[in-house]
């Protein structure tokens, strides 16, 4: 498998989760923005997994993240960044999404704020895993 062309897929993918998560966030849409977060999340930690070689057909790729951690010899930036990916994904997976009733909608308990901070620090990560995957190909 080509660890190159499929991490350039998860960095389109991931690209195109936060543009729609700000764009949702512009709109007032907590909901939709919080899964696109989360999502955004997740593919930014399947660039990572996948630059060092780990795939996974199932499962949550901010758990596999420990794996990756604890069996490759892992430069600081890498490590610090994926500790900040799981650290964000923790704070917000919490807070995101309430299914109160079968017969509403789903609701967020987070707020503006809290949507507004986690925005700020995923387009900080993004550029992080940007020059992780920049490093790779260079």
């Amino acid at each position: 498998m080509n660890n190159s062309s499929l991490a350039s897929e998860f960095m389109l993918r991931a690209t195109r989760t936060l543009k729609e998560a700000s764009n949702a966030f512009n709109e007032g849409d907590l909901f939709y923005t919080g899964k696109r977060v989360l999502e955004t999340i997740e593919n930014l930690s399947t660039v990572i997994l996948t630059i060092y070689g780990i795939y996974s057909v199932s499962g949550n790729p901010i758990t596999q993240l420990d794996y990756l951690l604890e069996t490759r010899d892992l430069q600081d930036n890498v490590k610090m960044t994926i500790r900040d990916l799981q650290k964000l994904y923790n704070s917000l997976v919490s807070i995101n999404i309430i299914d109160e009733s079968s017969l509403k909608s789903p609701s967020v308990l987070a707020r503006h704020n809290d949507m507004k901070v986690a925005l700020d620090e995923l387009s900080k990560l993004f550029e992080r895993v940007e020059g992780i995957f920049d490093d790779f190909h260079g």
